[in-house]
């Protein structure tokens, strides 16, 4: 019932579980004294732990869905991959990993799950590579800055980063124009990601559904 009840929920649970964790992240950034023995870099081991969590639990999950379930998915379970399935081009090379017993279930779960995950962490190491580059010759960025929008791309999931770096522009240009307007020189662009980091999270699926 309990398994039942959290396959049912698991959307809603993983929302709610990233939501209190940027949270998190905002009370760090705003009131580092609330939450003074939680560092940035604790916060990025747990955001990587979650998204790896997550991907483990999904497999996890599938793999007793189809395990208790008709002799249709127990056959898809303990089956190959078929030849006529067919991989990218670049790919091809794996193809021996499916060529076995549960290779279908297997090329199953890298598809629906860990697909996203790679591309959320090849996609967040890529940019966080030029945030990094960026702060070193044009600044604009906190000590840790770089760091903290780390977090947050890998807290906004896959496809929700696809939202969250645009949107995160965005919203840095309308504060900065906002604090030009109060007569403020500059100012810091982490908050403007830290506003687009729940914006993603909560409502990329919506905005994606629209642009598509």
């Amino acid at each position: 019932m309990k398994l039942y009840f959290i396959f049912s929920n698991l959307n809603a649970i993983v929302l709610a579980i990233w939501t209190m964790f940027l949270i998190i992240v905002a009370i760090r950034y705003l009131r580092p004294d609330w939450v003074k023995n939680i560092s940035y870099f604790k916060l990025l081991l747990i955001a990587i732990g979650l998204n790896i969590f997550y991907g483990l639990f999904v497999t996890w999950g599938q793999y007793h869905v189809w395990a208790n379930g008709n002799q249709i998915t127990k056959a898809l379970l303990s089956s190959p991959l078929g030849k006529e399935v067919p991989l990218p081009f670049l790919l091809e090379w794996i193809r021996p990993l499916f060529e076995h017993s549960y290779g279908y279930f297997l090329f199953y779960v890298l598809g629906r799950t860990w697909l996203d995950t790679s591309l959320l962490f090849l996609i967040s190491g890529a940019v966080y590579s030029l945030f990094r580059i960026w702060k070193s010759y044009r600044g604009g960025f906190l000590e840790q800055g770089p760091e903290i929008l780390l977090i947050l791309m890998l807290a906004s999931g896959y496809p929700g980063i696809l939202v969250f770096i645009p949107i995160g522009f965005i919203l840095a240009v309308l504060f900065s124009i906002y604090s030009s307007i109060r007569g403020k020189a500059s100012i810091n662009i982490e908050p403007a990601f830290i506003v687009a980091a729940f914006v993603a999270l909560i409502f990329a699926p919506a905005i994606l559904n629209v642009l598509q």
